[in-house]
């Protein structure tokens, strides 16, 4: 089991940190266009939605990471 003072770790947090930068660029042209505003609930599908770009954007990081 690794430990939480590991360089590991510390490049996970820097992964997450990153992809939540990385995200709002999506999620202000979904906000902005309002692509789902006539849903009933629009917050959930927004995150499904840039939840899904994400996992696009980040397979290979989260693979290299995890190695």
């Amino acid at each position: 089991m690794k430990s939480y003072f590991c360089l590991d770790f510390l490049l996970y947090v820097g992964r997450w940190i990153f992809s939540a930068f990385v995200m709002m660029i999506p999620l202000y042209f979904i906000n902005k266009y309002n692509i789902t505003k006539r849903l009933k609930y629009k917050e959930y599908i927004d995150l499904i939605i840039i939840q899904i770009i994400g996992a696009f954007v980040f397979w290979y990081i989260d693979q290299w990471i995890f190695k």
